[in-house]
């Protein structure tokens, strides 16, 4: 016996047969039982999702012996020749090659004679969209008032390609993608069928391979029984497919997410040396990433998942390492990887540019690239104010209460001078430089100097940004317990942020000196000025106006900083 496709020995016989197209079946029983048939029809959605299926099953069920019926028997004689395609009353039409205008004549006049052996003649014209202008136009009437008993089923993968006028005469049902449970579901039954022995994975890989497509599932299926003797395992099917494994995945993505270039280039270069397709890794390194970001936002609790425990345990472990936005910006990369692969002939160079982007946002260009820099000096900054606020919070009792004996050393100081003031006829008020001095204050303008490395070094441990301002600063003089720090006339900008954050500055000078100080900051003084004698500002004055009663002139003064601008 000749052997026989899985997807055509598998076709649907009936409507329970039809499988994740709900609605078209409920409407099409619906119009059987209430006797509420159209003429025409028109079926679209993608590849392998049930148009033409549908189609035979409903020219069954109107030619039936019982029918016209919403459950066909599929033992009379008009089923059993529908299901072979050997009625005379269904005629099966492929628009691809049968797209002109003659071949459309032809059938209006065979659309005249009656059926012979059912109840309706049913035309299935298949594509239909790659009819010519001109050959809707001549199918137009014929499809707007048909004879009686006539039933056209148009099959399209691209209704946006079929005229408006062919549109609006049609009832139009619109087939949908399977879903994964459903593919698996129909590949199970297939299997138990025929005897074949399989893991669930491995016939989960097979349908998340068709996308969406049952005759593609079964076709897969098919090369899958050849393929491992009908043993269906994981590894066998991923060796077949081209599949990479999900472990290698995995160390993919955590190559990329601790950026460690060298090595996700390494194993790309292995993989292409094993026989591994570059558009076949990408499509599944999207998948991936799309999985890890899923469980990112949803968890994997989430009823859209259909893992194992295992694995999505695998998943969540990767994703928890890497930020929503990242994994955003990888999928953004791969996506136009696989785009790219379509238009070269060099892939290898193409998944080896994608892998430096992943891992170097600073070499992408693009405003995605500088968007994902921003994103991550924003998540650097919050992590350093919260290193900050720990170190303030771990400040410890001792510390505290040694800055209160401060406070009170010198209230106690301003306190006696106020006394010694007190017999004087006038009370003047005592400066807070005065009142804050501290006379024990023993430190030099050399001790600070050779102490300032370190200076710098315990002020970069609380605030990295705050030694960048204080590096351009140099202490140029120590008055009493005030230390003078200096910054160069271009420098403002640091000398404003240095003052800012003056608390934190003392406080890490005061632990490196150990006595506590005051500061101030100041910018490099002006230009020296050449001051000239009172004898030669007079005798310039004199000769100045022996020049003017010279020349009967008039003295006029001038404002050089007006001429200069």
């Amino acid at each position: 016996m000749t052997f026989l496709s899985l997807y055509r020995k598998y076709r649907p016989r009936n409507f329970e047969d039809l499988v994740g197209q709900e609605h078209v079946v409920r409407t099409l029983k619906n119009a059987l039982r209430n006797k509420r048939i159209a003429h025409a029809y028109l079926f679209a959605g993608p590849r392998g999702t049930g148009k033409t299926s549908t189609a035979k099953v409903f020219a069954r069920a109107l030619n039936c012996v019982h029918g016209p019926t919403a459950e066909p028997c599929g033992e009379c004689d008009t089923c059993k020749k529908i299901q072979s395609g050997q009625s005379i009353d269904v005629i099966e039409i492929d628009a691809a090659s049968n797209r002109g205008i003659d071949e459309i004549r032809v059938l209006r006049e065979k659309v005249k004679f009656y059926p012979s052996e059912g109840s309706y003649k049913v035309y299935i014209i298949d594509e239909v969209h790659m009819l010519t202008k001109g050959a809707f136009n001549a199918l137009l009437k014929t499809l707007e008032e048909p004879p009686e008993n006539v039933v056209f089923i148009l099959a399209t993968t691209e209704p946006h390609k079929v005229i408006d006028t062919i549109l609006s005469r049609c009832q139009r049902f619109d087939f949908s993608l399977l879903s994964l449970n459903d593919i698996r579901a129909r590949l199970e039954y297939i299997c138990q069928e025929e005897g074949i022995t399989y893991e669930g994975e491995a016939l989960q890989i097979i349908a998340r391979s068709s996308k969406g497509g049952l005759r593609d599932a079964i076709s897969l299926l098919d090369q899958a029984i050849s393929y491992t003797n009908a043993n269906l395992t994981v590894a066998d099917i991923q060796q077949m497919l081209g599949k990479v494994d999900e472990e290698v995945l995995n160390q993919f993505f955590n190559h990329i997410i601790n950026r460690n270039s060298a090595e996700a280039l390494e194993l790309v270069n292995q993989l292409i040396n094993r026989g591994y397709g570059v558009s076949i890794f990408v499509s599944d390194l999207i998948e991936h990433a799309r999985q890890l970001l899923l469980i990112k936002e949803c968890g994997i609790s989430s009823p859209i998942f259909d893992f194992t425990e295992e694995t999505l345990h695998r998943l969540e472990q990767v994703s928890q390492s890497v930020d929503s936005s990242r994994l955003i910006r990888i999928i953004e990369i791969l996506t136009g990887m696989e785009r790219d692969l379509s238009y070269t002939d060099q892939p290898r160079l193409v998944i080896e540019i994608g892998v430096v982007k992943m891992v170097s946002p600073e070499v992408d260009s693009t405003l995605e690239g500088l968007r994902t820099r921003v994103a991550e000096l924003e998540n650097r900054l919050k992590g350093m104010e919260g290193r900050k606020e720990d170190k303030v919070n771990r400040a410890s009792k001792s510390e505290i209460n040694d800055e209160l004996d401060k406070k009170t050393d010198r209230k106690i100081r301003t306190e006696q001078v106020e006394k010694d003031k007190r017999g004087t006829k006038i009370s003047e008020p005592v400066s807070e430089l005065a009142a804050t001095k501290d006379d024990t204050f023993t430190i030099t303008l050399d001790q600070v100097r050779k102490a300032w490395p370190a200076i710098l070094k315990e002020v970069k441990e609380n605030n990295i940004s705050v030694q960048a301002y204080l590096l351009e600063g140099q202490p140029l003089k120590v008055d009493d317990d005030t230390i003078y720090i200096h910054f160069p006339e271009d420098k403002g900008f640091h000398k404003k942020g240095a003052e800012r954050e003056e608390t934190l500055i003392k406080k890490a000078i005061s632990r490196v000196l150990g006595q506590p100080c005051r500061l101030k900051f100041e910018i490099a003084g002006p230009k020296k000025e050449v001051v000239k004698k009172k004898e030669e500002i007079k005798a310039e004055d004199n000769l100045v106006d022996r020049v003017v009663k010279l020349f009967d002139g008039e003295l006029i003064k001038v404002n050089y900083n007006v001429l200069k601008d």
